[in-house]
Parts: C-alpha cells; structure tokens; sequence
C-alpha cells in the first residue's frame, strides 16, 4: 500500500509541471479582426495560385495547339509539293489515272488546310482565354495586396492596442509600488514613534517629580514670608513697651 501511494504521489507531482508548462506556453489570443484579415489573405492567397495556375495551363494548351498547327504546317507543305509533282506527271502523261491522282491530293490537302485554320481558329481562342486568365490574376493579386495591407493595419492596430495596455499596467505596477512604499514608509514611521514613545513617557514621569521638588521651594519662601509677620508683630509691641518706660518715670516723681 505505502509503495503504490509513493507511486501516484510521484505520478502527480510528475503531471504538475506539464500542467504548468502548457498554461505557460498559451499566447495571448488575436482579436476577431486581426484573424478574420489573416483568413481573407489565405483565401485570397489561393485565389492568386489558381489564377496563375490556369493562366499557366492555357499557356500551356496554347504550346501544345502551337506544335499541333506546326506538324500540320509541315503536312500541307508536303502536300503542295506532292500535288505539284503530282500535276507535273499528269500534265507530261495526260492520263485519267494521273488526273485521279491529282484531285486526291487536291483533296487532301484541302483537308489539312481547312484543319489548319480550324486549329489557328482554336489558337486564337486559347490566346484569348491566356488573356482573361492573365486579367484575374492580375485582378486576385491586387486583392491579394489589398488583404495584406488590410492585415499589416489590423496588426499594427493590436499592436498599438496592446502597448498602450502595457503601458497602463506599467503605470498601474509603478503607482501600486508607489503606494506600497509609501505604506512601508508610514509603517516603518509608527514604529519609530512607537519606541519613542515609551521613552517620552519615561522622561515626562520623572518630570513631575522634579516640579513636585520645584514645588516645595516656595513653601520655603512661604516660611521667609511669615518670619517678616513675626518682627512685624514685635515691632508692634514696641510702642506699649514705650508707654511702660514713660509711665515708669513718671511715678518716680511723684515720689
């Protein structure tokens, strides 16, 4: 049991990292504009490739009708040099077999010439055909360029789009670090003026003390202040001290 749970452990922590690897690997998705572009282009791609494949095929037809009017061509060149060979022996002999002889080459001739222009016939129509092959392609390939630059501002648009985006995030990641320096900086401050805080208390509880013993100075003053009160009551007892001495005299005389 312990070495099939060993297993399965080492099974899934094998199939974590290709998880992560293909969530890593996955690109940012195109918009519809820009993917939609890049298919008009394919398509429009193939449209240039069939164009040019059929012009080059009517070329091609057009070659082989070229060699096919060349080797009728060189047909009704030996013929004319039959039948004129052919109406030299009949006009020396003046025979009917010679004249038979004459009309048939006359007539085959008169095949292969007629055949000629039926084929320099078809000749003209494959040039035209080649012509019009020739114009859509042109056409397709002027689409064809038209696409791909429609393509190359779709690009450039989401690259733009996606700049500016980058550029907003990088502003959002500097304004965020911005702040969190700023919360570091006040926490780091209340911590400050946590350990001094204690300290201040410190300093303002012995000060009390201090003033209380600045307190007890003016009672001294206080004792200064009375003792004045106590001359100032003998000083007023004077008087009546001088009343006794001048009374005293007095009752010596009469005596």
């Amino acid at each position: 049991m312990a070495r099939a749970k060993k297993a399965a452990a080492k099974k899934t922590a094998a199939r974590k990292p290709a998880a992560k690897k293909a969530t890593a690997a996955k690109a940012p998705a195109l918009p519809k504009s820009v993917t939609n572009a890049e298919s008009k282009v394919k398509l429009q791609q193939k449209a240039v490739e069939q164009a040019q494949k059929k012009a080059e095929q009517t070329q091609a037809k057009l070659d082989k009708h070229r060699a096919k009017i060349d080797t009728e061509n060189g047909k009704l060149s030996k013929m004319r040099a039959d039948v004129a060979a052919k109406r030299d022996k009949a006009k020396a002999s003046s025979t009917a077999a010679a004249k038979r002889a004459v009309d048939t080459a006359r007539g085959r001739m008169n095949t292969v010439r007629l055949k000629l222009q039926d084929l320099r016939g078809e000749a003209k129509l494959i040039r035209a055909e080649i012509q019009a092959a020739k114009k859509v392609a042109t056409r397709e390939v002027k689409k064809f360029r038209t696409a791909e630059r429609n393509l190359k501002t779709k690009l450039r648009e989401h690259e733009r789009k996606l700049a500016k985006k980058a550029k907003a995030e990088q502003k959002k990641a500097e304004q965020k670090a911005k702040a969190a320096a700023k919360k570091a900086a006040a926490k780091a401050k209340r911590a400050v003026k946590k350990k001094t805080t204690p300290r201040k208390k410190a300093a303002t509880r012995k000060a009390p003390a201090k003033k209380a013993a600045t307190r007890k100075a003016p009672a001294k003053k206080a004792a200064a202040k009375r003792k004045p009160a106590t001359k100032k009551a003998a000083a007023r007892k004077s008087p009546a001290k001088k009343k006794a001495a001048a009374k005293r005299p007095a009752a010596k005389k009469s005596s």
